[in-house]
């Protein structure tokens, strides 16, 4: 019996950590002026992320951290508003 509770919690692991998919790509480019020798450095950074359907068991998983989560944040947002 000691077994399911552990098989259980490395699957619900596993799925929470392969949940999501992001991309980050940084670009960096470099302007000079010719008269001056003016350096110019230019980053960007872009963020995507992928908005498509997780399957069931993480979107189970994220109704279930949803509904954990909203006590927490009924309380949080009634201290909030007393100080």
């Amino acid at each position: 019996m000691g077994k399911f509770p552990s098989l259980l919690a490395i699957v619900i692991l596993l799925g929470v950590g392969s949940g999501c998919a992001t991309q980050t790509r940084t670009v960096s480019s470099e302007t000079r002026d010719a008269p001056s020798n003016t350096v110019v450095e230019t980053k960007t950074e872009t963020t995507e992320t992928r908005s498509e359907s997780g399957g069931v068991l993480s979107s189970t998983v994220d109704v279930v951290g949803e509904v954990i989560s909203l006590p927490f944040r009924a309380v949080g947002a009634l201290i909030r508003g007393i100080f």
